[in-house]
């Protein structure tokens, strides 16, 4: 009787077993079951979210079909007509530096320097380039924000020197704010970066001739009447050079 009653309890235990582990074997099946219906959920989202939104060939490619349709209304000086559609093309992208750039430019023409001035400072800030920083002293010199100017320029030319427009203009700003040295050394750079531009050489002999330097002026009128021989105002200033040292 005993060995039915053993058998009987271990046939009920394995039962109980079996019965429990097919509770947890199916308890696991629904958890997997359930967890690959998330992940499949999370996909199916993550496929909504890139359908809703453009690829980034698409943005890109809408981005520049803005710009350029406003660069069209630009080149027509159609201003506020292009005016929103830069605007749009920057807030889609915010690091766009030619939308900037536009605008900055767009309101210099404007003559609305100080909006001209948020833009190149914003492009000053995106990208460390020669242009933007003379752009920006150029906005800041129209305001007679004269020392900001030459900080500006000063940045624009310690990343290129080979513009002579460019040391040119921060000649003449040191000359406004009465920085005879600097200013007479930034004219004469432009001058050997602009060795044909006889409206900068009689600028430069009339700074030689304001300090007083007459022998400095003489060398160069005589190079723009070799290059204009009919030029009567550097005829006229070699001329009272000349009255001036033989009076002395």
């Amino acid at each position: 009787m005993l060995p039915w009653i053993l058998l009987i309890a271990s046939a009920a235990g394995l039962v109980f077993l079996f019965l429990r582990r097919l509770r947890m074997t199916r308890k696991d099946l629904v958890f997997q079951e359930t967890l690959e219906k998330e992940e499949d959920e999370l996909e199916e989202a993550e496929m909504e979210e890139k359908r809703a939104d453009p690829e980034p060939a698409e943005l890109l490619g809408t981005i520049r079909k803005t710009f350029l349709k406003a660069d069209t209304h630009l080149s027509r000086n159609e201003h506020e007509e292009a005016e929103p559609l830069l605007l749009a093309v920057i807030e889609a992208d915010p690091g766009h530096l030619e939308a900037h750039h536009k605008l900055g430019l767009m309101f210099m023409k404007r003559g609305d320097f100080p909006q001209a001035e948020f833009y190149f400072s914003k492009l000053v800030n995106l990208k460390q380039d020669p242009v933007y920083f003379s752009n920006l002293g150029a906005a800041l010199y129209q305001q007679q924000r004269l020392v900001e100017a030459a900080e500006a320029y000063e940045n624009a030319i310690a990343l290129d020197d080979k513009r002579g427009e460019r040391l040119q203009s921060l000649g003449q700003v040191y000359y406004e704010l009465g920085e005879d040295d600097k200013a007479l050394h930034y004219f004469e750079c432009a001058a050997r970066r602009k060795p044909k531009d006889v409206n900068l050489k009689l600028i430069l002999a009339d700074y030689y001739e304001r300090l007083g330097r007459l022998a400095d002026a003489v060398p160069v009128l005589k190079e723009i009447l070799e290059a204009e021989p009919y030029n009567d105002e550097a005829k006229k200033k070699l001329k009272a050079i000349g009255k001036a040292g033989a009076a002395l």
